[in-house]
């Protein structure tokens, strides 16, 4: 790796520093995030938790889509996604669907009530971070998103190697 302002290799220190600037400002933006999840779950309902408004976040995109599926995208186990579907159920939000082509295939959908309070939360349909980042250029974008991609990519594979020595 090299020190893109002086071509040379970094600074132990100078590049120790930066990792923990990242660390801070990601922590940060993290705990942001989650406050507006939190808040975002508790406009919907005050017992429901974060995860679950995701949840419903999801099926409001996908238009419908299948538990497993879903806890893949949310990256959690199937039985923390069906805690959320029974409370979203008990709370009128979410109704299972039998596929019609496929009477084993079961699908997630928003119920009218559910539609009426996505929509209640937020009029736009859009992301959460839409609005955050509509000033942002498209180049500043696109770069940002593949900074995030790398990253990703840099933890899923520590998680397939195991656990961390360091």
């Amino acid at each position: 790796m090299t020190d893109s302002l002086t071509g040379g290799t970094p600074e132990p220190g100078r590049h120790s520093a930066a990792i923990g600037a990242v660390e801070v400002s990601m922590g940060a933006l993290s705990r942001r995030l989650q406050l507006v999840l939190k808040n975002a779950a508790t406009a919907i309902d005050p017992s429901l938790p974060p995860a679950g408004f995701q949840l419903l976040r999801l099926i409001e995109h996908c238009g419908s889509v299948q538990a497993g599926v879903a806890a893949e995208r949310l990256v959690v186990d199937r039985s923390v996604v069906s805690r959320h579907i029974r409370q979203l159920e008990e709370l009128g939000l979410v109704e299972t669907r039998t596929d019609p082509s496929d009477g084993r295939a079961r699908f997630l959908v928003l119920t009218e009530e559910g539609v009426r309070r996505m929509r209640a939360v937020n009029p736009s349909g859009k992301s959460i971070t839409h609005a955050l980042l509509t000033e942002w250029e498209v180049d500043e974008l696109e770069g940002f998103a593949a900074q995030l991609e790398r990253l990703t990519a840099a933890i899923d594979h520590r998680n397939d190697e195991g656990p961390s020595t360091d």
